[in-house]
């Protein structure tokens, strides 16, 4: 299983720097499940697409790059960092923002279940939100004194 998972994570970062959504895709099961924050979930190939156009019309330049992963049986666990500048409407659970122009470092941690054949069936998101809101001047994230 880990160098299955090494693999499929190579993709995924490969597929996201190409903006290659159609081999994004091609790495989840058609069923699949994103989980995220807020109670989001995402079930299915074409929910999941939509929201990876989404991502890339707001941040057009995005790149994406994973810094450490882990494997135990079927579940892979990735540290990531995507960055990119908001040129577009950023469509989240909680809205629209439109486009600032600033440059964003994003940063979270994905847990993945993988099935037999290697297709990813359930996606779990721990994105650094309120990073990315502040750094979008969103949210005010206030300074220990």
């Amino acid at each position: 299983m880990r160098s299955e998972f090494f693999g499929l994570v190579r993709k995924y970062a490969d597929a996201w720097n190409r903006h290659d959504l159609n081999a994004l895709n091609f790495l989840y099961a058609i069923n699949a499940v994103r989980e995220g924050p807020g109670g989001v979930r995402q079930e299915g190939i074409a929910v999941l697409r939509e929201y990876n156009e989404r991502l890339l019309r707001a941040f057009p330049d995005l790149t994406w790059e994973y810094h450490h992963e882990f494997t135990a049986e079927n579940h892979g666990v990735l540290e990531w960092t995507m960055r990119g500048t908001h040129k577009g409407a950023f469509e989240t659970a909680w809205g629209s923002l439109p486009a600032t122009g600033k440059s964003v470092r994003y940063s979270g941690i994905l847990v993945w279940e993988i099935d037999e054949r290697g297709y990813i069936i359930r996606e779990r998101l721990f994105p650094d939100t309120a990073g990315l809101m502040a750094q979008l001047g969103a949210l005010r994230i206030p300074v220990a004194a």
